[in-house]
């Protein structure tokens, strides 16, 4: 118990560290970017939104538009980012950290695309919601993601007791996640699960929030919800999420008055500063890399991908194609706080004796790699070896493709082809695994660092790089049981090192995120780790 003990108090310092504030526009007044002209109302931009099936969603920006129209149990609070009640009022947990029980706020109400009450959330919609999430029918990514829960049972409509196979002491953060929403059994059975989520009218709603109209790879428009619990502290009307891959267009679109939220480039970003417009920044523990699929023939050699590894100069990356404070991924896992460190990164830095992946170039490492690849694929040039790079639409991912292509061809001599995609085809050609390279990110889910080294776990939804070692798995699995903070958070960092020594992935950076919102918006408003989006509680300027 007293090893319990020391885990909670570290997960509780962990939780600590991540405290923010919701945001307070200064620039309001100004008369620089007044925003959208519909009163209520707020445009954000996104960059997807393909999946609306909430057990479906993979990316973040479909996690974001999520947690506006759907509650989970608990919910990240915007002023602080710790969890807070949501759909379940309070909860109490056991001793051994085993059983836990929510106790759910009552007369929540589902409700459809038009507004329409169409019944009570209850305990039970909650236990078909996570055990569609698990059917292994629906072939959802994050199907693995509640593993450790082994029974959920509604004891009554609003009381939820949930048992775990083994001690999680960052659960709460699990049934925080978008995934682990509520389904209403009987609508869910009329509409069909290939049906579900397919439009606004194919779902039911218990948040602050409702969908009444989805323009695929377009827009969505939400709706403030009235029957939402918290309904009178929520002032926006409507907010509509527009879609943007072009960075010049989205940021003219907000000079124009027609966007309220905008992400920028570092070169938008000095270009706000001329102006002295306020801009923000912030880390969201998102973690840029190449996925690589290693079941293909070409990429299954791994002394060619640690070529390619060894021959990119993440410096420079950062500096042509971002322009920002990004920084060269020093490991894989970032955003994730450390046991005897700030973050867990340090501590996968320190026992590595240094950064796991070179910030700058090494030629002659990467090609001395190279010559063993050849000898084992059996060419004589290099120019025999073609590498095509996948990538989703948009100006830095294109511009980056760009540069990985010119580095690998002058430093390899090898051969390399561009696949631009939409990101709903880049998304179905990563899952089925039918490409090469595919240039991609990954935020926390939740604060451990599980959240990020599972990812290559053989049998994960989310492993996108057909990777599968016994060895890797058993060090995942050995978390589970460990109960020693110190020592358990050991065991992420000889996974770090796995990855390093195999490269499933090949990490790039780790992103430095910045955006600007228009003088519409005044305060209320958060970007933060576990919630990229935040803006149920946004005021707008008088």
């Amino acid at each position: 118990m007293q090893k319990i003990v020391s885990l909670l108090l570290a997960l509780a310092l962990v939780l600590t560290s991540v405290v923010a504030i919701a945001e307070v526009n200064n620039n309001v007044g100004q008369g620089l970017y007044l925003g959208s002209s519909e009163e209520g109302a707020i445009h954000a931009m996104i960059t997807t939104m393909s999946v609306m099936d909430p057990i479906k969603q993979t990316y973040s920006n479909e996690f974001s538009i999520n947690r506006h129209i759907w509650d989970c149990l608990v919910k990240s609070d915007s002023e602080t980012n710790q969890t807070v009640p949501a759909a379940a009022d309070s909860w109490e947990c056991s001793e051994d950290g085993l059983t836990w029980t929510f106790h759910l706020k009552q007369g929540q109400a589902w409700v459809n695309s038009k507004g329409e009450k169409v019944a009570e959330v209850t305990a039970k919609d909650f236990v078909f919601g996570w055990s569609e999430l698990m059917n292994p029918d629906n072939a959802c990514e994050y199907g693995e993601f509640p593993q450790m829960i082994d029974t959920a049972v509604a004891l009554d409509d609003y009381t939820l007791q949930v048992t775990l196979k083994y001690y999680v002491g960052y659960f709460l953060q699990v049934v925080k996640f978008e995934v682990m929403v509520p389904i209403y059994e009987p609508f869910y059975t009329e509409v069909g699960a290939d049906n579900y989520g397919t439009s606004p009218e194919t779902l039911l709603y218990n948040g602050p929030f409702y969908m009444t109209d989805w323009k695929l790879e377009n827009s969505i428009t939400i709706v403030k919800n009235p029957y939402w619990y918290n309904a009178d502290q929520v002032e926006l009307q409507k907010i509509y999420w527009d879609k943007y891959t072009d960075t010049n267009t989205r940021l003219n679109a907000f000079m124009a008055g027609e966007l309220d939220v905008v992400d920028l480039t570092g070169e938008q970003l000095e270009l706000m500063k001329a102006d002295g417009y306020e801009t923000i920044s912030y880390n969201g523990g998102y973690s840029y890399w190449y996925w690589v699929n290693v079941t293909d023939e070409t990429m299954s050699n791994l002394n060619l991908r640690q070529a390619i590894s060894a021959a990119l100069d993440r410096e420079t990356i950062i500096n042509t194609v971002l322009k920002d404070a990004s920084e060269p991924s020093q490991c894989a896992t970032l955003g994730i706080s450390g046991v005897n460190t700030e973050t867990f990164g340090e501590a996968v830095v320190a026992a590595n004796g240094g950064a796991l992946y070179s910030p700058n170039a090494d030629p002659d490492k990467a090609k001395a790699y190279l010559a063993d690849a050849m000898a084992e694929m059996g060419v004589t040039d290099a120019s025999q070896i073609t590498v095509t790079l996948l990538t989703s639409e948009g100006t830095q991912n294109e511009m980056m493709s760009a540069l990985v292509q010119e580095t690998l061809q002058k430093t390899l001599g090898i051969k390399v082809e561009i696949d631009v995609q939409t990101i709903t085809e880049a998304r179905r050609r990563r899952n089925a695994l039918e490409f090469q390279m595919f240039f991609g990110g990954w935020g926390p889910d939740y604060n451990d660092p599980k959240t990020d080294l599972e990812l290559f776990y053989s049998t994960n939804g989310n492993n996108h790089t057909g990777y599968a070692n016994p060895e890797y798995d058993a060090l995942i699995d050995a978390t589970d049981a460990e109960l020693d903070a110190t020592a358990r958070e050991q065991l992420f960092v000889q996974a770090e090192l796995m990855v390093q020594r195999d490269l499933p992935v090949i990490p790039i950076y780790w992103k430095v995120d910045s955006y600007a919102v228009s003088e519409k918006m005044a305060s209320g408003f958060a970007r933060l780790p576990f919630q990229a989006y935040n803006l149920i509680y946004t005021k707008l300027a008088k």
